[in-house]
């Protein structure tokens, strides 16, 4: 049963290796365009984030981490993302709103990671490798599986001209496909929230003497 899942997913990457191609680079590009834009951040709204982080760091000090609530809002995020690109995958305007979501998904990781490293130095790269890097080592790949999938039916959408019996059979098929696809990365996006409030406050606690 493994082999033929693995099977399986390897024919479905075979099949879309372009989209997940133009998904990696756009969401390469956002990363980019991320840590380029702290450089313009003016010295008011530096310092609000810088607020909002050392009451953060004070939070890993005194061990106030309150996991259900991470989890929840960690889930709330991405699965607005799933069910956004899901739904926007069926039709047309999918061409659009799924790069767009990537490109900000992108923007979002490299502005947080840039603005840590920059303004924290080793400390705010630490605090990237074992706050940020774990939960997204699976999130990240499957929110661009997730899309990539998602492209692909909306290019299909586009290019189809003529509507028949064969071509509804073939969308009925291509939206089950589609569905049992997401619902699987789906998955391991569950597993990287749980990760994300469960295991990654466990590793900045123990680099809270660091951010004293």
């Amino acid at each position: 049963m493994f082999n033929g899942i693995k099977r399986w997913l390897f024919r479905q990457f075979q099949d879309n290796f372009i989209f997940y191609l133009i998904i990696t680079i756009l969401f390469i590009l956002g990363v980019v365009v991320g840590a380029i834009t702290i450089k313009v951040l003016n010295t008011e709204h530096k310092n609000k984030i810088i607020m909002f982080l050392n009451s953060f760091f004070r939070n890993i000090e005194g061990n106030t981490f309150d996991n259900i609530s991470i989890l929840k809002q960690s889930a709330v995020d991405n699965f607005k993302t799933i069910m956004l690109i899901w739904v926007t995958g069926m039709v047309v305007i999918g061409l659009f709103t799924i790069p767009a979501t990537i490109l900000f998904r992108g923007f979002a990781m490299g502005f947080t990671v840039g603005f840590l490293v920059n303004e924290y130095g080793v400390k705010g790269f630490l605090f990237s490798i074992l706050g940020i890097l774990p939960h997204n080592l699976l999130i990240v790949p499957s929110i661009i599986s997730i899309a990539a999938i998602g492209l692909t039916l909306s290019t299909k959408k586009f290019r189809r001209r003529d509507i028949n019996i064969k071509n509804n059979r073939s969308a009925q098929f291509n939206f089950i496909n589609y569905s049992i696809l997401v619902l699987f990365f789906s998955i391991f996006i569950l597993i990287g929230c749980l990760i994300e409030a469960y295991v990654s406050p466990i590793f900045l606690r123990l680099l809270h003497g660091y951010f004293n």
